[in-house]
């Protein structure tokens, strides 16, 4: 590629549906200083000095003439009043016209500035002022979907739209162009105020709109909802994050109060999404990471020929966490991999860290690559989490970090998922196709489906991702692994994850990528009306998507129920709840996987407003409040 030249420069805007905001605005602006406020005033002041000075000699002159002696009066020429104020008016006008003359200077000063300020480019005048020329000298508008294919940096579309689909009020990119040599053409790429009363910008290719833009900063931008949001660009010493302003009083919005400068996580309802971690979760921290670099050499010993054994030719690792309160969903994928045909795959390809002796025995009785260590993973707990946040959780989020870290840093790729998805498809040619356009991404996720602050701008869910080796990514997991204070404090690795990777991509280049909803679907499509339709074609097999993850859900007990009936679930009722830990134990001779896999799926129905297989139709009961029947 030729040299950028920093003169051709470029500001494109995206309305998108990210609570979070990312701007790179473009070319910095030493504007130009206004006129002091007392020239502004000049006519009017040197017009009093001149009554005052005028008055006080007339006055003068008065006394004089009254108060000379007789004789001297007989020899001076007598002044009558009137010749007195005929001298006066005469002075007045005089100075009168010096004042006019001042004040029709500064006009034309001012005409000058204001048509230097419309100067006119080839024939028309600017649509924009001169004093932001090097910010916005022309613009235009170019189509969303057609600017995101074109520029495609991994931020999702709203989750409800299909990558064609429009978003009604944000179908348009506006584009500004920073110099007359960024334009792709004088005649299209800058709007003139007298093309018409009302001069549309004009609306181009994302390919011909660019073409000259030797540099090119995007802002992605949304108005959460219809809020009374506004934008500044500042030509200045460039800056890659956003400052926020907000009328807030501490705990709700109030505009009848200054803005005031506040951290992006901050929402209108008065909650902190990214409050910074006190010191008591940074003992916490510091106590992991204690025990993560004594026992580093050790472990590192123990896992490089499992991980290689794993890596194979594609130099790839499967990665799950899991303890025994989950074991029934390892189970299951397990189980369901097998039965789909993908059951080489995962034995060949899986590593399990099992984090307490409940799972290590059930993975040796699958046959599958397995690490525990008991001095690393002892306070980690056995039973599952009974919600989203709560101390099993968060405990078992630190561990699905250091696990990513250590194959990472070993110079393998990593695909890591959580155990409560089932594969309709492989996904590893997926991201090993080098014909594919995802295959330039360092990191991948699955859509969350959530576009709250704290996930922005990628919604990045952490139970499915792909992790390419390199530099970028091991920097990235070096920097969460030092971060347990914050996944600590929020209670889940993705949010700090998600602000990782914000600043990651801005700092180092690192490319992420947000999977398409539609191939990579979970819980959000699992669970909202408006995907009814595209749940119902992956129910029949009309579509076939590579996986579906049963996140957003509640507990445990509610995902076996789901994926019961949506026909995933392939593991025996005698394997649930922790059973199959005595099962694996049981040297009868049996395998586990007999013991526990079914090669066809165990439909039960449950909720009949949720997602099912046909064979669902019209049984269960409702789940969620006016829930209406799926089928």
């Amino acid at each position: 590629h030729p040299k950028p030249n920093p003169k051709c420069r470029c500001t494109s805007i995206v309305l998108e549906s990210y609570t979070m905001v990312s701007i790179r605005n473009g070319s910095s602006y030493r504007g130009g200083s206004r006129s002091p406020l007392w020239l502004a005033y000049l006519p009017q002041i040197v017009m009093l000095f001149l009554v005052a000075t005028t008055s006080f000699y007339s006055g003068v002159l008065l006394g004089m003439k009254m108060n000379v002696a007789p004789s001297e009066q007989s020899r001076s020429t007598t002044l009558s009043v009137d010749e007195v104020e005929a001298e006066v008016l005469r002075r007045l006008k005089l100075q009168q016209k010096e004042v006019t003359s001042i004040a029709v200077d500064n006009s034309n000063e001012k005409e000058i500035k204001n048509k230097d300020n419309k100067k006119k480019d080839d024939g028309h005048d600017r649509r924009f002022p001169k004093t932001i020329s090097k910010i916005a000298y022309g613009s235009a508008l170019i189509s969303k979907n057609d600017f995101i294919q074109q520029f495609d940096y991994g931020i999702p579309k709203p989750p409800s739209k299909r990558e064609h689909e429009t978003d009604p009020g944000k179908d348009d990119v506006l584009l500004l162009y920073g110099s007359k040599k960024s334009l792709p053409d004088v005649s299209t790429g800058i709007v003139h105020t007298n093309d018409g009363p009302t001069p549309d910008i004009p609306h181009l290719t994302a390919t011909y709109a660019t073409k000259n833009c030797a540099v090119m900063n995007v802002i992605y931008t949304d108005t959460h909802g219809g809020e009374d949001q506004c934008m500044a660009i500042v030509g200045n010493y460039e800056s890659y994050h956003i400052q926020r302003w907000l009328r807030f009083d501490g705990t709700t919005v109030d505009k009848s109060i200054p803005l005031h400068a506040v951290g992006r996580g901050v929402q209108s309802n008065g909650q902190d999404k990214f409050e910074a971690p006190s010191d008591s979760y940074a003992l916490q921290n510091q106590a992991l990471l204690k025990t993560y670099f004594d026992r580093l050499e050790e472990t590192m010993a123990i896992l490089k020929p499992m991980a290689a054994s794993c890596a194979g030719d594609d130099n790839t690792v499967i990665v799950m966490v899991c303890n025994t309160g989950q074991s029934d969903l390892l189970i299951n994928f397990f189980c369901s991999a097998d039965a789909r045909g993908f059951g080489d795959v995962v034995r060949k390809k899986l590593l399990i860290f099992a984090t307490d002796e409940g799972v290590l025995e059930i993975a040796k009785g699958l046959g599958v690559n397995v690490f525990y260590d008991e001095k690393i993973f002892e306070k980690m707990p056995e039973e599952e989490a009974k919600r989203y946040g709560d101390r099993a959780f968060t405990q078992m989020m630190y561990a699905k970090i250091v696990t990513v870290q250590l194959i990472n840093r070993m110079g393998y790729d990593v695909l890591f998922q959580d155990v409560d998805l089932v594969w309709y498809k492989n996904p590893l040619p997926f991201f090993h196709d080098k014909e594919n356009p995802s295959h330039n991404f360092d990191i991948l996720f699955q859509d969350d489906g959530a576009r709250s602050l704290r996930y922005a701008p990628y919604s990045a869910n952490t139970g499915f991702y792909y992790v390419r080796n390199n530099d970028k990514t091991k920097f990235l997991f070096r920097s969460l692994l030092f971060l347990g204070d914050m996944v600590l404090s929020m209670t889940s690795h993705q949010q700090a994850l998600a602000a990782l990777l914000d600043e990651h991509s801005s700092l180092t280049g690192l490319r992420v990528k947000t999977l398409s909803g539609s191939e990579f679907p979970g819980g959000y499509h699992y669970h909202r009306k408006k995907e009814i339709d595209f749940m119902k074609d992956i129910a029949t097999g009309k579509h076939i998507p590579y996986l579906l993850h049963m996140s957003w859900t509640t507990n445990k007990a509610n995902k076996l129920l789901f994926l019961k009936q949506m026909g995933l679930w392939y593991t025996s009722e005698g394997c649930e709840s922790g059973g199959a830990v005595d099962l694996a134990k049981d040297s009868s001779g049996t395998s586990l996987q007999q013991k526990c896999c079914s090669a066809e799926a165990l439909i039960s129905c449950h909720y009949r407003d949720k997602p099912s297989t046909h064979a669902c139709h019209g049984q269960g009961k409702n789940i969620d409040v006016k829930g209406q029947p799926f089928w």
